[in-house]
């Protein structure tokens, strides 16, 4: 693999990763900032969530290669 292509994808990941964990850090601020009956709802919301990562039809290598971060 070309070493700039590498530090790119490696840097891109980088900047995905600190978007989820972003996202994870205000989902859970805004959780403990909310009465029971509405993390109740959050929660089913949250199993949706993962019932459709676990019925996604591509595997993380097919998902990784749409998005061009994996070689053929």
């Amino acid at each position: 693999m070309n070493p700039q292509r590498g530090s790119a994808l490696k840097s891109r990941s980088k900047c995905d990763m600190d978007e989820r964990l972003a996202f994870t850090r205000l989902y859970v601020k805004r959780l403990k900032e909310n009465p029971d009956e509405v993390f109740s709802q959050q929660v089913k919301l949250v199993n949706s969530f993962l019932k459709a990562a676990r019925d996604f039809p591509l595997t993380k290598e097919d998902y990784l290669r749409l998005k061009g971060e994996l070689g053929k």
